[in-house]
């Protein structure tokens, strides 16, 4: 299994979405928008899940999504939004904010 890449421009967020899917001792990967999504698609292990905030600056998470879906060696890597915004083409699943951590754990397990 790869790590599991956290993509929040809220550093709280992003720090509190870590540690509940990693308590497990899940490999967890960060990035501050998705221009460094990108970034740190090409330096770790492939992914096993995406997960995604929409507003961010520098590169948003619909823009993060788009390149996503038009490069093939990154394109299915399943990928779950955390946004109230309506869900963008490329996610597999979207969890509103603030996030229900059960469900967000169970879908976790199902692709990790």
């Amino acid at each position: 299994m790869g790590p599991l890449l956290i993509v929040e421009d809220e550093v709280a967020t992003r720090d509190a979405l870590a540690e509940v899917v990693g308590k497990d001792g899940r490999e967890i990967v960060t990035a501050g928008d998705g221009q460094e999504a990108l970034e740190r698609l090409t330096e770790v292990p492939r992914p096993s899940l995406i997960l995604i905030d929409l507003m961010m600056p520098r590169m948003s998470g619909w823009e993060f999504l788009q390149r996503k879906s038009a490069d093939p060696l990154i394109a299915d890597i399943p990928t779950i939004v955390l946004s109230g915004a309506d869900r963008p083409t490329g996610a597999m699943h979207q969890l509103a904010k603030p996030v229900d951590v059960h469900r967000l754990l169970a879908l976790v397990e199902q692709y990790c």
